[in-house]
């Protein structure tokens, strides 16, 4: 059963922050529950993305969820935006207006303070929701794997678009840095292009 076990507004969360929250150890995890959820994040600056604060209840009742031995697939609540969500990845998410963001804060601080508001206010935000197919989970392994198998090498923005992140995160990266458990990458150095050839550990 979904609940709501704080009535006050809840801040946004770093990529981080939800994998501490969730017991999760990537972040791509917390990005393919966001796109089986319908919830944008926030691309702040190249290095930092946020989960919205207004959407961290859903993120909770999906992981509890989880946690309950149910598939992404089968979470039947859904945020409406998801059916009009494009194929563009997380990374080349803008930053919010400022209108949009001083918006969602007021409505957050003018978040009803009472439990049974709040739960009210919950379940008329599920109500809302529609089931959605869920993002594919296996898909930046098995991009990993395809990549390992071809033995190419692979650009910065290439490698980037195949783990999801964004190009600097990925260019900051050293020789024989793991992006997963099972994969390592080799990196090098030519005419000035840095290029990455992933291989199986």
């Amino acid at each position: 059963m979904l609940s709501v076990t704080t009535s006050e507004a809840l801040p946004d969360l770093t990529l981080a922050q939800c994998c501490e929250r969730w017991g999760v150890s990537s972040r791509n995890s917390v990005k393919a529950r966001a796109r089986a959820l319908g919830v944008q994040l926030q691309q702040l600056s190249p290095t930092l993305t946020v989960w919205p604060g207004e959407h961290v209840a859903l993120g909770d009742a999906l992981n509890e969820h989880l946690r309950n031995r149910g598939k992404l697939a089968d979470f039947p609540h859904r945020l409406p935006s998801a059916a009009a969500s494009s194929d563009a990845s997380e990374t080349q998410a803008m930053p919010a207006p400022a209108a949009v963001t001083d918006r969602r804060r007021a409505a957050a601080l003018t978040a009803p303070a009472a439990s049974s508001d709040a739960l009210g206010a919950f379940a008329a935000m599920v109500a809302a929701m529609r089931p959605e197919p869920a993002a594919d989970p296996l898909a930046v392994p098995r991009a990993l794997a395809e990549a390992a198998d071809a033995g190419h090498w692979l650009s910065t923005g290439e490698l980037a678009m195949v783990l999801g992140m964004h190009r600097s995160t990925v260019g900051r990266w050293e020789a024989g840095h793991c992006p997963r458990p099972g994969f390592r990458l080799q990196r090098r150095k030519d005419s000035g292009s840095v290029w990455w050839l992933v291989t199986r550990q």
